[in-house]
């Protein structure tokens, strides 16, 4: 049996960040507004095809290049990959813009997707709404041609191809390239990790907690619930979005397939609910576990090929539906369920008690 290499571990630290990402803007959804949403799949691929659609025509106009873009595809990604590669300034700044643009196609999305609460939508339903949106959304996407070239997707342009010139000796392009999407992919995660904690401990998360557990009683408070909700989809799809564009920058290709409502959308609520729902460590422990699980069976499913009765592709989704059964049924709240919290510290308790007294 052979044992993972150095890429192998470079890519597993590549999709634990960006599903990080995914989860921890998810529990912000879920997990602390109690909203069941089934089209996270379709944020990322905000992102995404938005990666897929908009930085080569960008850069093919930038610098002068004619022709059909979607005819000549792999050729126009070509000339703009040797200009990126000679220009970091250059590809620096295609891959900010690409995350703030994609960042923005989530939030208009997730804005869009939650609408019909407004209409006064009971949040069940919408969960049902969103998958059935989600599934229009990549059908779409899959099938037009003028937005990524339909059944056969698009190469996208390489923004880290630059890191290549600055490779140490004896050591291959790739490896750089994957440091490079590992960096960037960390100061995305940093920035949202920041942000959702803030929130997890800040008034605004106590009262997403309190709309989440009786939403009436918030109303009568006169706070508009509906608007709540909306909201934070919006910001919560806006994080997802940049995930969606990291992952197509670390694929170098875009197709309608990417972002399908199994890995994107149910692995997702799955590594939520086995970490604990509104807690932020609990999010990041059943990411790393579900994600960590599931590309050891990908490395070793030629291995298992001669020991199992059926075919290894389908291992992980039967041990990780397991793994899941198994924790709802010892436990159904997570591994880290979520901790009564206090605003105040016990001492300035104490203080507030004396003075009463």
């Amino acid at each position: 049996m052979t044992l993972p290499g150095i890429d192998f571990f470079l890519v597993l630290i590549i999709y634990i960040i960006i599903f990080l990402i995914i989860t921890l803007s998810y529990n912000l959804v879920y997990g602390y507004t109690g909203v069941p949403d089934f089209g996270r799949a379709m944020a990322a691929g905000a992102g995404g095809f938005l990666c897929g659609y908009l930085p080569g025509r960008l850069m093919a106009y930038l610098l002068g290049i004619k022709g059909d873009y979607l005819e000549n595809v792999l050729l126009i990604i070509g000339r703009i990959n040797v200009a990126l590669e000679n220009d970091p300034l250059m590809s620096i700044g295609l891959l900010v813009l690409t995350l703030i643009l994609g960042a923005a196609a989530g939030g208009v999305l997730g804005l869009i997707a939650s609408l019909p609460l407004f209409r006064g939508i009971r949040l069940f339903y919408l969960g049902v709404t969103l998958l059935a949106i989600q599934i229009s959304f990549n059908t779409i996407v899959y099938h037009w041609e003028p937005i990524i070239r339909g059944e056969f997707g698009v190469s996208v342009p390489d923004p880290f191809r630059w890191l290549c010139h600055y490779r140490p000796p004896n050591v291959a392009p790739s490896f750089m390239r994957l440091i490079g999407v590992i960096v960037t992919s960390g100061i995305v995660l940093t920035i949202v990790a920041y942000y959702c904690i803030s929130v997890s401990r800040s008034p605004l998360g106590r009262l997403l907690k309190a709309v989440r557990d009786d939403e009436r009683s918030v109303e009568a408070l006169g706070r508009d619930v509906r608007r709540i909700y909306v909201k934070v989809m919006a910001v919560s799809y806006a994080l997802t979005g940049m995930a969606g564009v990291l992952f197509a920058y670390y694929q170098g290709y875009v197709i309608g397939l990417n972002f399908d409502k199994v890995a994107w959308t149910f692995w997702p609520i799955a590594m939520v609910i086995l970490g604990g729902l509104a807690n932020n460590k609990g999010t990041v422990i059943g990411t790393i576990v579900f994600i960590t699980l599931k590309r050891l069976i990908i490395f070793y499913k030629s291995d298992l090929r001669f020991v199992l009765p059926f075919d290894p592709v389908w291992l992980q989704g039967i041990l990780l539906g397991i793994l899941l059964m198994i924790t709802l049924i010892y436990r159904p709240r997570g591994l880290f369920p979520e901790a009564p919290e206090m605003p105040l510290s016990r001492e300035e308790i104490e203080k507030l008690r004396k003075k009463m007294k």
